[in-house]
């Protein structure tokens, strides 16, 4: 591409002549839509942009700074020995997930903005007029960030917050005011007991010098208590006033699901 052509593309969207005298690297965007059937294969694993290629600008710096989360701490634990049986594994189930949701709205953006006639301009100002209403303009910004992703978890009957992103509650402990996001600066998992449940913290006690214990309460709390993992979405939650001679093993079960034998 040249700067000739730079500067007349600018001209024909914005009606304005931009100065340019020089440009290190000019290229053009192209419709691409790939994804890699794997992510991983033995010990070579993808993520970012050679695991998925979007029809649309922007999409792929959440995508890829996503993945590298997810796998970062996966690697870490197996590096370090305590990784449990297929923690790997779950990088591939989960973020080609992700990166499929992804297509799908970079897709539609293509369908959006590609027509130039009455059609396609109806179909514009219609889709703008829905994101007027705050629920579909909450819902399309979650998809587009890649926070409305709910990761399969292992076994079956899990809270509804498994798998999603834990909320950045606002939380009061004998410290102070505070949030879950500030309560994992270290990137290190945490359980979070938001109704004072000393039956799931015994439970959770083996594996202290993995996962953080944090006590909080919180106005309208979602969960007795959420693990989070480093990448900050829920492993597992229990469910409101939860008996202990079940809440405690579904714990005991996450943990060493996730976080290896203590």
């Amino acid at each position: 591409m040249t700067v000739t052509e730079l500067q007349d593309s600018v001209r024909r969207v914005l009606g304005a002549h931009l100065p340019v005298a020089e440009a290190l690297r000019l290229s053009r965007f192209t419709f691409k839509a790939r994804q890699a059937e794997r992510y991983r294969a033995g010990r070579t694993l993808l993520a970012g942009d050679a695991a998925h290629l979007f029809p649309a600008t922007g999409a792929a710096l959440n995508a890829g700074m996503l993945d590298a989360v997810n796998l970062a701490w996966k690697l870490a634990a197996d590096l370090r020995g305590w990784a449990p049986p297929g923690l790997l594994d779950t990088y591939h189930g989960e973020r080609s997930q992700a990166a499929a949701r992804t297509m799908l709205h970079t897709r539609a953006q293509v369908a959006l903005r590609r027509g130039h006639d009455a059609a396609a301009e109806a179909l514009r100002e219609v889709f703008s007029e829905l994101l007027t209403d705050e629920q579909p303009l909450r819902r399309m910004g979650a998809l587009v960030s890649g926070t409305d992703i709910r990761y399969p978890m292992p076994g079956a009957g899990h809270h509804p917050l498994a798998g999603t992103f834990a909320p950045d509650l606002t939380l009061h402990t004998d410290q102070g005011v505070t949030s879950v996001a500030e309560l994992m600066p270290g990137a290190r998992p945490a359980l979070l007991d938001l109704a004072d449940r000393p039956d799931l913290r015994e439970a959770a006690r083996d594996w202290r010098h993995r996962v953080d214990l944090h006590t909080a309460k919180t106005d309208d709390r979602p969960a007795d208590a959420l693990l989070i993992r480093p990448d900050g979405h829920i492993a597992w939650a229990a469910t409101l006033d939860e008996p202990a001679d079940t809440a405690a093993p579904a714990l005991r079960e996450a943990l060493s699901g996730w976080f290896g034998t203590p």
